[in-house]
């Protein structure tokens, strides 16, 4: 794998919403497997390119996956010239690395250009999400809300098309179409995304009929458990801006993994 291929792979890789490394040979001295070299490290350990191989790419990953969990970048040198150092190499030489950590930023999905979703996308943009908005308006009459997304898809069958949509696994979803049916819609096409998150607005008897008409069509109860709705966190307020932050809240803390008071469950 040549440098051009190496750099493909890592545009790809962040397309797909992946977390990698990438290690680079940045000093050799002596006799060593190689002199340069770069490799893409992957959480799961697996890799493309090469650092020389051996031992002295074995732990280059091992410290890859390490830095990759820590989301820091690191340097690291490696000793082969004495079988007792970690390497086990005697080759004479050493070789130091540079590892980069490239974390995607997370992507909020949002389902519904309304006051609430154009606040959702404002908030989302000032803590550091990608956003994509979807809806099937004409884009004419939600023009400031498709300037504020990254990116926008127009859409005539909200179920189809997100089905149909290239969104990498651990996406955030909220969904606040214009009306129940296409929220029912939305739903049952985020439902197949491996979503970190979905969270849809609507009263309890609203959410009941749709999950009822989702089950009628297949949908399992585990995955209609897992849905955010009533959405947010339950710390008041009516106003669309008051809502999106109880929903960013409720964001927040499922991404990084903390309790909080969840409107999920209670009657709204």
């Amino acid at each position: 794998m040549n440098a051009i291929d190496i750099v493909k792979e890592q545009a790809a890789a962040y397309d797909a919403g992946k977390s990698f490394a990438v290690v680079t040979i940045v000093q050799s001295d002596g006799s060593t497997p190689r002199s340069s070299g770069k490799m893409i490290v992957y959480p799961d350990g697996s890799s493309k390119g090469t650092v020389g191989g051996g031992a002295v790419e074995l732990l280059a990953i091992r410290d890859a996956q390490k830095c990759i969990q820590s989301s820091e970048n690191a340097f690291k040198s490696y000793d082969l010239t004495s079988p007792s150092s970690d390497t086990g190499m005697t080759c004479g030489g050493h070789v130091s690395v540079l590892i980069e950590v490239f974390i995607p930023r997370p992507l909020l999905v949002m389902c519904g250009a309304g006051h609430v979703g154009g606040c959702m996308l404002k908030l989302a943009e000032f803590v550091g999400f990608d956003t994509i908005l979807i809806d099937d308006r004409p884009e004419d009459a939600i023009a400031d809300k498709i300037e504020t997304a990254n990116r926008f898809v127009g859409v005539k069958d909200f179920e189809g098309e997100i089905s149909a949509m290239n969104i990498p696994a651990g996406a955030y979803f909220v969904i606040a179409t214009h009306g129940h049916a296409c929220d029912g819609e939305a739903l049952a096409g985020a439902l197949g995304k491996n979503a970190a998150y979905i969270g849809m607005i609507g009263s309890s008897k609203k959410v009941a009929a749709l999950f009822d008409k989702l089950r009628a069509k297949g949908v399992s109860g585990e995955q209609l458990d897992s849905v955010y709705t009533p959405v947010g966190l339950d710390i008041g307020g009516e106003t669309p801006e008051e809502i999106a932050i109880a929903i960013m809240a409720e964001i927040q803390s499922v991404r990084y993994g903390k309790n909080a008071d969840h409107m999920k469950g209670k009657e709204k």
